[in-house]
């Protein structure tokens, strides 16, 4: 269960605004602290800066946001799930070329879905998570699709589909994600609210959006934002850099179009 901050902003200036009164996000990482991270594009690269201690505590993390420059970005405060180790390249968020992915949720890993990753060849994981596999399903349907919403829609019913093989309805606990690209920030919701923890919220998956004049948010719970509002379940929300347009993606059934 991580916390999640994507920003599109109309500028620099109006980024390091939003990213210097996270202060009240930051305070997530007492409890969610296994490791933080943020990505950016600046001068069209892609630029990453993680941590596997927790955000609150860690001398680089105010330095990183502060570093940060571009008008978007995405932040990540991982709490890792359980047996999966706090190591830095299990850290989100996770990167390739000019794209990152950061993911707040988990779910079971079948053999079978292993097995189609490897022999599929898809991109290489450096850590053990579930979610960096969620990335690679991402960015191989983005490979056919040429739609970043249709790209993850196809890897999250991928994810779903597999599950129910071995037991029907047994859904994912949650495919959160925030998705940075050259073009746009993306976030889709996803969860099963069966599945909590006994010391979870009933609002602990879902995801908001806040959209103000010099700036566009989509945010995790918990953190009190001014003016959010929830993003549909299956939904995928997209925010275009450069004019802060905001795109809902009509949503789809649980496992995809029939």
């Amino acid at each position: 269960m991580c916390r999640l901050l994507g920003v599109v902003a109309s500028g620099p200036e109006s980024l390091a605004r939003v990213l210097a009164a996270s202060d009240g996000f930051c305070e997530l990482s007492h409890k969610h602290q296994d490791g933080w991270g943020v990505a950016w594009h600046e001068q069209g690269e892609l630029r990453i800066v993680k941590g596997a201690s927790p955000a609150w505590t860690d001398p680089g993390y105010e330095p990183a946001l502060a570093a940060v420059a571009g008008d978007a970005a995405i932040v990540h405060l991982r709490r890792a799930s359980v047996g999966i180790p706090v190591l830095l390249e299990n850290c989100h968020p996770f990167g390739e070329g000019t794209v990152a992915f950061e993911h707040n949720g988990q779910f079971r890993v079948s053999d079978r879905l292993r097995a189609h990753y490897a022999d599929s060849g898809l991109r290489a994981c450096e850590g053990t998570t579930d979610s960096e596999l969620y990335f690679g399903l991402v960015l191989d349907a983005f490979s056919r699709t040429q739609s970043w919403p249709e790209a993850i829609y196809e890897a999250a019913s991928l994810i779903t589909r597999d599950l129910w093989v071995d037991q029907p309805g047994d859904n994912p606990e949650a495919l959160n994600c925030l998705l940075l690209t050259p073009d746009a920030v993306y976030g889709f919701s996803q969860s099963e609210t069966s599945k909590l923890k006994p010391e979870s919220t009933p609002d602990t998956y879902v995801l908001r959006l806040v959209e103000r004049d010099d700036a566009v948010l989509i945010t995790s719970t918990h953190w009190e934002v001014e003016g959010a509002t929830e993003i549909p379940e299956r939904t995928v929300v997209q925010v275009d850099r450069g004019t802060l347009a905001v795109t809902v993606h009509p949503g789809i059934p649980l496992g995809g179009p029939a």
